[in-house]
């Protein structure tokens, strides 16, 4: 018997297996743009100079939402508020003082003073040219975080509003027992106190607004209002004292460049909070 016959043996080249994205990871690209921000002139109310902006996220539909990571924490929209208010801040005219809405359904939060040093920080910005909006329920809870939070933001010079007051549970406890504390520098009325068009609760909506800035006057805090929109409501608010506003009577909300297009060179009142 002869020698056997060589044998090739080739091995068969398959492709790679097709790895499967992961089931958490969004493969799409995310086509949601980021809420623009716009700003709403705030002017002294006795001079209408300007004193300020009113900062707030314009509502911008979302086209897709990607899926997010577990165990990857999403950041709350205030924080993200905080840091893109104080790179808009820093843009605005001297003396013009930028005021910020702290929208959180909770308690103050605690990492709120972390968050705005590391703003201010990056963008080097003075602390007492900003204003902070809280609503009540983030002021209620006596807790060391809130008393220790607010008084260190104050002695930085930043002003400390209660804002949305006369709308919803509002309560004059709190108004005087956080002021007394010296843990609030300013009240900021609703502006749903001047949107009704019924005669007899625009009536009552007026004298709780007159009451509400006697009040605020007395324990020396700053007046603010919201929803200057018509000549007679503010002309009303005028007539009773309130010392700044905001609404489309005083100047349309604006993007940043056509803000800083409009009021550049325009003169800032002095108004202290």
């Amino acid at each position: 018997m002869g020698d056997p016959l060589p044998v090739t043996v080739t091995t068969a080249q398959s492709e790679p297996p097709r790895r499967k994205a992961p089931r958490n990871v969004e493969t799409r690209p995310d086509v949601r743009l980021a809420p623009p921000l716009i700003l709403s002139p705030r002017r002294c109310l006795s001079t209408l100079c300007l004193t300020g902006a009113d900062l707030h996220p314009a509502p911008t539909p979302i086209i897709s939402r990607p899926s997010v990571r577990r165990g990857r924490q999403k950041d709350p929209a205030w924080g993200r508020l905080l840091s893109d208010g104080c790179a808009v801040a820093a843009s605005l005219p001297p003396g013009c003082r930028l005021s910020l809405p702290i929208e959180h359904a909770g308690p103050l939060p605690e990492d709120l003073l972390t968050r705005l040093t590391t703003a201010l920080t990056t963008h080097d910005f003075e602390a007492n040219r900003l204003d902070l909006e809280f609503t009540e329920i983030s002021l209620t809870e006596d807790t060391d975080t809130l008393f220790y939070s607010l008084a260190a933001l104050r002695d930085v010079g930043v002003g400390l509003i209660l804002a949305g007051f006369g709308s919803g549970t509002s309560s004059l406890t709190l108004l005087r027992d956080r002021t007394f504390a010296g843990l609030l520098t300013g009240v900021k009325l609703n502006r749903h106190l001047f949107q009704t068009s019924d005669d007899e609760q625009q009536a009552v909506n007026r004298s709780m607004a007159h009451a509400i800035i006697q009040l605020a006057s007395d324990m020396g805090l700053t007046t603010r209002a919201d929803g200057v929109d018509t000549a007679d409501t503010l002309s009303f608010l005028q007539s009773i004292g309130c010392r700044e506003g905001g609404g489309m009577a005083l100047g349309a909300a604006e993007p940043l460049p056509a803000f800083l297009r409009l009021y550049a060179n325009e003169n800032v009142s002095p108004l202290a909070t």
